[in-house]
């Protein structure tokens, strides 16, 4: 985005200087501020009246001075952990980077209600998030922005990258109900959330691990999350609504240690690309994939062992979403119509189809609001494309064979 570079060159040095510095900390120091969960840095645990463990006095100095911030991690994954009591929140931004090594931000309360950490607008903005252990009833991350960010003075997330190590429930290896919680809710009701780089390891165990949605729309934004896996009885995976567009996904799903009533991923956006890659088991019939009602015109490539049709359940009102996958072709299948007049609609995949009965028969392909009367339709292939319909008058009752081509 072009931004007001002659209003940012113009403020005064004075603007970054002027607010007072943190005890112990030296403004002409390096270019990040530390914090570290053993005391060794700027800020930590024993931060005065800190609920944080140092994040929030550390984030809100960086905002006053102008500075990036290093939070520090460490091998073995026991040590390095920030214990919180209240919500950590990202200010809106531009141009910072919350960098460091692996660590654990646990959440423990006392309100079981508020979320775990929280982003608010970002704008060419670089975090680097560890471990997010969170079982409250909120979320353990919340990318919502609302206030407007420093420079060009609007509430956006854009040209942002945002990268964690995961988000977890604090029994990972415990199966059972998950009663309420998220693991990461994406926001866009008040502002957009557009050309930004989201990447997780995993996230897992929540009633709902992963929601993206709002009003004003998740768009051409590029989403990773390698591992995204539960052993939530009755949860979801992921939801992504009707706002959500012309986006690139990449989900590796999976259900542990024998849940029920798990769906993976509940689709109402469009034009968006998918890459999943499924293990497998687990997941209700038909409940691995779930077209909506207003999903349209989205690609999704599936890397799996199972029979790809029965992992998905298609109520889209426009058929023209489009599944290709690893492995054999789909079956071919022969279909009775019915006589005097009968409409075939093709979904999911291309297909070739040959009428192979009917008396007297007319054929018409029509594709949206152009339609063509095929001559001589009885024993001709006919390509079809997702979303085609052939329709069928007959004095008899028509049949038809259709063969599943693969694209890709």
């Amino acid at each position: 985005m072009r931004r007001s570079v002659l209003f940012a060159v113009a403020l005064p040095i004075a603007f970054f200087l002027d607010a007072q510095a943190a005890p112990g900390l030296d403004e002409k120091g390096g270019p990040s501020v530390v914090l570290a969960y053993d005391d060794t840095g700027d800020f930590g645990p024993v931060t005065p009246g800190t609920k944080t463990a140092g994040w929030q006095e550390a984030l809100d100095y960086c905002v006053a001075n102008a500075r990036d911030l290093y939070v520090k991690g460490g091998f073995g994954g026991r040590k390095a952990i920030y214990h919180i009591d209240d919500t950590i929140r990202f200010p809106a931004a531009q141009d910072f980077r919350v960098d460091g090594g692996v660590y654990v931000i646990n959440f423990k309360g006392p309100d079981s209600a508020v979320d775990a950490v929280c982003i608010d607008s970002a704008m060419n903005c670089e975090y680097h998030l560890g471990l997010i252990v969170y079982g409250g009833k909120g979320a353990g991350l919340r990318i919502k922005p609302e206030k407007p960010v420093p420079i060009d003075g609007f509430p956006v997330v854009i040209e942002t990258q945002i990268n964690s190590q995961g988000i977890a429930d604090p029994a990972p290896f415990t199966a059972g109900p998950r009663d309420a919680g998220s693991g990461l809710v994406i926001d866009a009701s008040v502002a957009g959330i557009n050309y930004t780089k989201m990447y997780f390891a995993s996230i897992l165990n929540f009633k709902q691990c992963i929601s993206i949605g709002g009003e004003r729309g998740f768009y051409a934004n590029e989403f990773t999350c390698e591992h995204l896996h539960t052993n939530a009885h009755d949860s979801t995976l992921l939801t992504i609504d009707r706002t959500s567009n012309a986006n690139r996904f990449r989900f590796g799903i999976g259900v542990d240690q024998g849940a029920t009533g798990v769906t993976g991923i509940d689709l109402h956006g469009f034009r968006n690309t998918f890459d999943l890659a499924s293990r497998g088991g687990g997941f209700s019939k038909g409940r691995e994939l779930i077209l909506r009602k207003s999903a349209e015109g989205n690609q999704i490539n599936v890397l799996t062992q199972q029979d790809i049709l029965s992992m998905i359940t298609d109520e889209a009102e426009r058929p023209t979403n489009q599944v290709t996958w690893a492995g054999p072709p789909a079956p071919l299948r022969t279909i009775q119509g019915e006589a005097k007049s009968w409409t075939y609609t093709q979904r999911l995949f291309p297909a070739a189809a040959t009428l192979t009965q009917g008396e007297a028969a007319k054929v018409t392909i029509k594709r949206g609001e152009v339609a063509i009367e095929i001559a001589a339709p009885l024993g001709r292939d006919m390509q079809l494309s997702a979303g085609d319909q052939l329709i069928v008058e007959s004095q008899s009752t028509p049949e038809l064979r259709v063969i599943p081509l693969k694209t890709k």
